[in-house]
């Protein structure tokens, strides 16, 4: 049984701010020169709380980013520049923006809370491993703050109904909203928050057939059950607002769910292969490469072969090829996948292992120009650009209990951090 828990959210007031200029991405992609531009888009842009600075002179426990982010948070509150709702309630946000394909979408989610609970006791369910570091800093991050910034992003499936309700809510006047510049363009997101009692029953009953499952965020769930074990430690009682984790949930089978695919980059090291067809000699027997004349265009009608072939576009240094083979029967849902036979087949005929791969020895991009460009200037010795997974294909590897490749799915637009404040 599916259920989103009610929150008395804190918010940005749109009598003092334009949503726009305060928004962020998620930390996990804010790269340095992002995040200078978002310190210079509003002094009150939500990265200072969430991804703040570090500075030399920073004393920890004193003066460091955390320290900082906390103030930050107090600050706004008492200035009213962030504010918190007087009643519990969810929060409809239709995210709108224009996908590759160049036609304009309209995603609705809702932001509430799950318990936060460790994997195997949780009603969400994974499909990634995860690394220690990034937990370890918004642990901290939690801790100094007492709040959670940015939600995990959860899909629901099995909740006929649901959707279009919510498109009737969102045909009501909105809460705030605003446009930014997002990772691809131009991005609008207009927020409500639902705390009629009846309009509450009705989403709660249709959602309560529903399975849920993580799209992105898996490093912060799992660090909002590390933060309510804690205090649960601490004589927290049940109950409490720590013992639940911030969570946007939409519909696995939405139409504006875009699942972008995460191309690989190989960093140089000895022993690799120099030309495709040395490592065609290298991988088992049914690969085949086709010599392409164009990598981008061959990418793009790559998901043609989907349904018969595993098949990604190799870039060497002595050209670009379609390395395929036909599918065959598989022993696990993981087994069926294209990156997860990419990296057992391919990638580890390279002479690349899990340690390897721990130790970064590839890198990765959602951008294939980026991929191309890299193996010619010697940045990558290989590139291998991949079709995306698909939403149905996480359930499956979820529904399973085993986990994909890291950086198989790249679920975009992301959801924006600093809409909804859960409070600790």
């Amino acid at each position: 049984m599916a259920g989103l828990h009610l929150l008395r959210g804190v918010r940005f007031d749109p009598e003092h701010v334009r949503l726009g200029g305060v928004l962020a991405p998620p930390y996990d992609v804010i790269d340095p020169a992002r995040r200078e531009e978002l310190y210079g888009r509003d002094l009150r842009n939500v990265v200072r709380i969430d991804f703040g600075q570090r500075y030399p002179d920073d004393i920890a426990g004193e003066n460091d980013v955390y320290t900082r982010a906390a103030a930050h948070l107090r600050s706004w509150l008492d200035l009213g520049i962030l504010i918190r709702d007087e009643r519990p309630g969810l929060y409809l946000v239709a995210h709108e923006f224009v996908a590759l394909d160049g036609a304009a979408r309209r995603r609705l989610g809702l932001l509430g809370r799950v318990p936060a609970l460790p994997w195997d006791r949780s009603e969400v369910r994974p499909h990634e491993l995860t690394l220690r570091g990034p937990k370890e800093d918004r642990l901290a991050l939690m801790r100094a703050t007492r709040a959670q910034t940015s939600p995990a992003w959860v899909l629901w499936d099995g909740a006929p109904g649901l959707g279009v309700r919510l498109g009737e809510i969102a045909e009501g006047r909105a809460l705030l909203g605003g446009r930014f510049e997002g990772e691809m363009g131009s991005e609008k997101v207009l927020v409500w928050q639902v705390a009629a009692t009846a309009d509450l029953a009705e989403i709660d009953s249709l959602l309560a057939p529903a399975t849920l499952y993580i799209a992105d965020g898996h490093h912060r769930f799992e660090t909002m059950a590390a933060y309510a074990a804690e205090r649960r430690a601490a004589g927290d009682a049940d109950g409490a607002d720590s013992q639940f984790a911030l969570v946007y949930a939409s519909a696995a089978d939405d139409p504006a769910l875009v699942v972008l695919p995460i191309h690989r980059m190989v960093r140089p090291r000895p022993g690799l292969p120099a030309r495709g067809a040395e490592l065609l000699a290298r991988v088992g027997d049914g690969w085949e490469l086709e010599p392409v004349d164009d990598a981008l265009a061959a990418h793009a009608r790559l998901g043609e072969r989907r349904t018969a072939d595993h098949a990604c576009v190799l870039v060497a240094p002595d050209g670009a090829a379609i390395l395929w083979r036909r599918r065959g029967e598989v022993g696990s849902r993981r087994d069926a996948l294209d990156v997860a036979v990419l990296q057992s087949e391919v990638i580890g005929a390279c002479g690349i292992g899990e340690a390897d791969l721990r130790e970064g020895a590839l890198t990765y991009t959602r951008d294939p120009a980026e991929a191309v460009e890299a193996v010619r200037n010697g940045r990558a010795a290989l590139a291998f650009l991949v079709s995306p997974c698909t939403s149905q294909e996480v359930i499956a590897i979820a529904d399973a209990g085993e986990t994909m490749p890291q950086k198989s799915t790249y679920f975009y637009p992301k959801v924006p951090t600093g809409l909804v404040i859960s409070p600790l």
